[in-house]
Formats: C-alpha cells, structure tokens, sequence
C-alpha cells in the first residue's frame, strides 16, 4: 500500500466516529445476505458483535502503518478466527460486503481512490490471515 492509501483508510475510518457500531452491524447484514453459512460462525448476539468488530477493525487500522504492529495483530486475529470455523471461502464474500458497507456509510467522501485503498487493506489483512490459517492448520 502506498502511504497515500494508508492516510485514506485511516481518515476514512476515523470519520465514521461513534457510527463505527452501526456500520459493523451493517456490515453484518451484508455479509449475512450475501452468505446466510457465514451466520454460524458467530455466537455473540448482533451488538456484541457490532462493537468486536468495530474495535478490531479500527484496531487493524491504526496499526496497517507499522509491520511490526500489524502482522502479530492479524496474525492473533487469523489464530481465532480458525477456531470460529473461519474457511479461505469466507474472505471473498466478507470483502465485499465490508467494501459494500464502507461505501454506503462513507459516501460522501467515497470515491475510486478511496475505494481502492480499501480493497489494498483488506486484501493486505486477507492474505495475511490465509496464510497465517494455512500454516497452523499444516
């Protein structure tokens, strides 16, 4: 990612402030349209899970800038979500309803740019997170 993106992911997601809980139980419906399997993985009752996933994100956000940060982060986060039941299938769908999402809840300011620093991010937190799966599960 380049140091323009990362400003824009991070911006971007700072913008949301307090409405960061509300766009990850957007977030959640979409996934959950967009693969009614993804909806067993999850235990937690939707505002539990809005607010893990609202604080994990920013979290991963905030540390996208430094490796050293980031990688054992997501790594961590790889770690658990094989214990979910996580699959390599998930990651497509929950992309693109989180892209979906983002975009809706940040369209005034979203735009290409914005939206392909986005995609960079999450495929950054994507791979890392397959493969961090695939070695454990090795």
């Amino acid at each position: 990612m380049t140091p323009e993106q990362l400003e824009l992911v991070q911006t971007s997601y700072a913008s949301l402030g307090d409405a960061a809980p509300e766009m990850a139980r957007d977030f959640y419906a979409r996934l959950f349209a967009a693969d009614p399997t993804t909806k067993d993985l999850f235990t937690a009752g939707p505002d539990v899970m809005a607010g893990k996933f609202a604080d994990e994100l920013g979290a991963i956000v905030e540390a996208i800038t430094s490796y050293e940060t980031f990688a054992p982060r997501v790594r961590d986060l790889a770690g658990r979500h094989i214990r979910y039941g996580v699959q390599t299938r998930h990651y497509q769908p929950l992309g693109d309803a989180l892209i979906a999402t983002l975009a809706a809840h940040l369209e005034t300011q979203w735009n290409p740019e914005l939206e392909a620093a986005w995609r960079r991010a999450y495929n950054l937190v994507a791979e890392l997170m397959m493969a961090t799966a695939a070695s454990i599960e090795a």
